[in-house]
């Protein structure tokens, strides 16, 4: 996919960017996932989302507010706020050669959980691959990002981390990295103070319209450069940048 040059000329450096896993654009996989949250990071457009018997339009439209924001999406390097010696012309090279030496492309079987208090895709099974992949993200691009103030390290210590998470946030700016990561594809915010009967037709729902990717799973084949134009804003996929390709199954 071209990368469009004049994207940045009309405004202001973005606030942060982020390397994330996203389907190809106008994939199944991508328009599933597109309609569900409810916009589309690459055009920024609205989406109207699906309708399901036991949800209210109105319900759902709450309970995915929060991953709308981030897009359709798993992430695999934290939103970072570039360093001061970094220029943002450097990114697109850097998110290429982070493609190149990366491990080649995989195919990756998922399941529908619970994860802590939302719901989410993530791998049926471990993958070395995957773990590599998000390892390489993290190391080859932190060069490239902002540390975390001292007042944000103390904020994010206090966050119920265990002590290897807390030694993650001070030397990587993200708790769960490396054996902590956790690859996922996020379905909904909290459901923490939802009703059970709620959840289970939101869990319902989404192992309906995510069936196809639940029993097909996703190839595993680029990492995409998403920017955040301006703090709280909507995140927007910028660019994507294949792996080498390999036998997806």
């Amino acid at each position: 996919m071209p990368f469009v040059t004049g994207i940045f000329q009309l405004m202001s450096t973005p606030f942060r960017h982020a390397a994330y896993f996203a389907p190809a654009l106008q994939s199944q996989a991508w328009d599933l996932g597109s309609q569900w949250l409810g916009r589309c990071a690459h055009q920024m457009t609205p989406l109207q989302q699906p309708q399901f018997d036991n949800l209210s339009s109105e319900v759902f439209e709450k309970l995915t507010r929060a991953p709308r924001l981030y897009g359709w999406h798993a992430t695999l390097k934290a939103p970072f706020e570039l360093n001061s010696n970094t220029k943002l012309e450097e990114l697109q090279p850097a998110f290429r050669q982070l493609a190149h030496n990366t491990v080649s492309a995989f195919h990756l079987p998922l399941k529908l959980v619970e994860m802590g208090d939302f719901l989410a895709l993530v791998p049926s099974h471990p993958s070395p691959d995957l773990q590599k992949f998000a390892e390489h993200c993290v190391r080859q691009l932190h060069a490239l990002a902002l540390p975390l103030s001292e007042t944000e390290l103390q904020r994010r210590t206090g966050a119920g981390l265990t002590a290897r998470q807390t030694a993650l946030l001070h030397a990587w700016a993200y708790p769960f990295v490396m054996d902590q990561f956790q690859f996922h594809l996020t379905l909904s915010g909290s459901l923490r103070n939802v009703e059970s009967h709620v959840k289970k037709n939101l869990k319902a729902a989404a192992q309906e319209w995510f069936a196809p990717l639940l029993e097909h799973g996703l190839d595993i084949d680029a990492v995409t450069w998403f920017s955040q134009d301006q703090k709280n804003g909507d995140f927007r996929w910028v660019e994507s940048f294949e792996l080498s390709t390999s036998n997806c199954a």
